[in-house]
């Protein structure tokens, strides 16, 4: 289904991100598709090719790993307002994770080589793609920097304090593999927080 230019959430993200109005955004709207998936439905899968872009318009979806054993890891959780990419995937390759709404989720869908080709001879264009990359680069940088200096408890914290609406949304066993915990564990350190338990 394409999305209607009045509606549409994409270009409004990303001149937000470069700052200035964007050229030529017929060429990008036209080329947008949304998809719309029910809690629970997995969008693609981890090494699969899947060259595109999302922009949420409604919904929450988890990323999540696989290993070996079959185990999932969650990496990142995303909603409304928020971008999302494999960025393995859009050169030719194949994802490295997977993706599943927790809820009913509308998304707006887009060919990277349409936002590549925007940026390859437009400037405002060429700056948003190097902008949203950092953006990517940051968030990376700041989940690494929790899992490697801080405590699960203090990453619940963090959560709780910096995005209650995100943790209210989503379930124990998916909240507990974000924070690379086991459901139980969660669970023990939720009451501890209830109760105004530091750790010591």
């Amino acid at each position: 289904m394409r999305v209607r230019p009045e509606d549409c959430r994409a270009i409004g993200l990303f001149e937000s991100i470069a700052g200035e109005i964007l050229a030529e955004r017929d060429l990008l709207m036209n080329a947008i598709e949304l998809r719309h998936l029910n809690a629970g439905e997995a969008l693609f899968s981890q090494d699969e090719a899947h060259p595109f872009i999302y922009v949420v318009r409604q919904g929450l979806l988890k990323l999540t790993y696989l290993n070996a054993h079959g185990d999932e890891w969650t990496k990142s959780l995303v909603a409304e307002g928020q971008f999302f990419a494999s960025l393995s995937a859009l050169r030719s390759g194949q994802a490295s994770f997977s993706v599943c709404a927790i809820e009913a989720c509308v998304l707006e869908r887009m060919p990277f080589r349409v936002v590549e080709q925007l940026a390859d001879r437009d400037l405002a264009w060429s700056r948003m793609v190097r902008t949203a990359l950092m953006i990517f680069a940051e968030r990376k940088e700041r989940r690494e920097r929790q899992f490697l200096t801080m405590s699960a408890e203090t990453r619940y914290r963090l959560l709780l304090d910096e995005e209650p609406h995100l943790a209210a949304r989503v379930p124990q066993k998916d909240l507990a593999s974000y924070l690379g915990i086991t459901p139980v564990g969660l669970s023990r350190i939720a009451r501890r927080v209830r109760a105004g338990v530091r750790e010591t």
